[in-house]
């Protein structure tokens, strides 16, 4: 098999080679190492390692729950997407530490963690994304069709859709795998031979399928369900509260004492109503918010080729890159305090766990 030595994105051997070629970066070479050593290897670091406890601690919780509702199902699944994708940027972090490179290991961090950490933490972000949009619309046929759903979405059912957004969204980064590859390689600036990635001779090919899909379709595709399902949950949310207003207050022939209890009662399922809204808009802004930097960088890659990590934009890459994966970083770590501030069921089963007392 025909094969090509150069490191990913670039030309270049080497990543120090990359100093040979013309800048025209804004962003200089020693705040890149600042903000490399402030964010993945600071900043990222410890917000991953929380996110990660957070992570294993909801699936625990989901897994004592049981399987019987298939709302579990769905929140088990994206407890596990989001802690494998967490522990994969993880070893992202370890390889981006200057000192981890420069140390004696017999392997190119910076191209190894290509293939380890980047395409892996790409596939299960997309599968939380994925995931996220099953939930949204889930969570609409609740509202719209609250009859029918119980028959439509059951936890069987909901357990092969998210089985299927797994497999289906691996399935597309398989390609690069085919595309590259490890390889011992000769490195000149350290005198080392070292294991690096190389790839094959129509790997230009390969990629341009790939990345548009893993950057674009993917995410795009799952943003404008979280977009619809909300748009539609929050219309039939505040629609139907409308009309059991109307139907409450326009009833004439009640006593006080009917009447006083049939407005405490609808006034209780408009507050819960509300909530509910508030809830499903703040995940989907949240989600939104958080996978919208990755996706932009998936762009600017597709379109600048020398937007990469070796690239002559390589430093505007760590930023945009850094910023794009804290946000993701987040996205996977909020959810415990979510659940527990919104979910009384959860904060029980949370408090057993731990044998808190319960103080609700």
């Amino acid at each position: 098999m025909a094969f090509v030595t150069n490191s990913h994105y670039g030309n270049s051997t080497t990543v120090d080679s990359v100093s040979s070629l013309p800048q025209a970066d804004l962003i200089s070479d020693t705040f890149r190492r600042i903000y490399v050593i402030v964010n993945f290897n600071t900043l990222s670091l410890v917000i991953n390692f929380l996110g990660t406890i957070g992570n294993f601690i909801n699936i625990v919780v989901f897994a004592r729950q049981g399987f019987s509702d298939s709302v579990n199902v769905s929140l088990f699944g994206l407890a596990v997407s989001d802690f494998l994708g967490l522990v994969s940027l993880q070893w992202f972090n370890i390889c981006s530490n200057e000192l981890f490179a420069a140390s004696d290991i017999p392997f190119d961090s910076i191209e190894v963690q290509y293939l380890t950490s980047g395409w892996p933490h790409v596939a299960f972000a997309r599968t939380t994304a994925w995931i996220t949009a099953f939930i949204t619309f889930e969570r609409c046929l609740c509202v719209t069709m609250p009859l029918k759903v119980k028959v439509i979405i059951t936890p069987r059912r909901c357990a092969y859709v998210i089985v299927v957004i797994f497999v289906t969204v691996i399935a597309s980064i398989v390609p690069i795998y085919f595309s590259t590859f490890f390889a011992w390689k000769f490195y000149p600036d350290r005198n080392r031979t070292l294991l690096g990635i190389a790839f094959v001779e129509n790997r230009v090919e390969i990629e341009s399928i790939a990345i548009p899909i893993n950057g674009s379709v993917i995410p795009w595709s799952a943003f404008i369900v979280v977009i619809v399902c909300t748009s539609v949950l929050v219309y039939s949310l505040n629609s139907k509260t409308k009309w059991r207003n109307k139907a409450t207050f326009g009833v004439t022939n009640l006593s006080e004492t009917e009447n006083a209890n049939s407005t405490k009662s609808t006034a209780g399922a408009s507050v819960r109503d509300r909530r509910v809204v508030k809830m499903v808009v703040l995940i989907s802004i949240i989600f939104i918010t958080s996978f919208m930097p990755f996706t932009v960088c998936f762009m600017w890659s597709a379109i600048e080729p020398e937007f990469s990590v070796v690239g002559r934009f390589q430093n505007t890459f760590w930023v945009a890159v850094g910023v794009a994966l804290i946000m993701e970083t987040i996205n996977s770590s909020v959810n415990l305090i979510l659940y527990y501030r919104m979910s009384s069921r959860y904060r029980e089963t949370f408090r057993q766990l731990f044998r808190l007392k319960s103080v609700e």
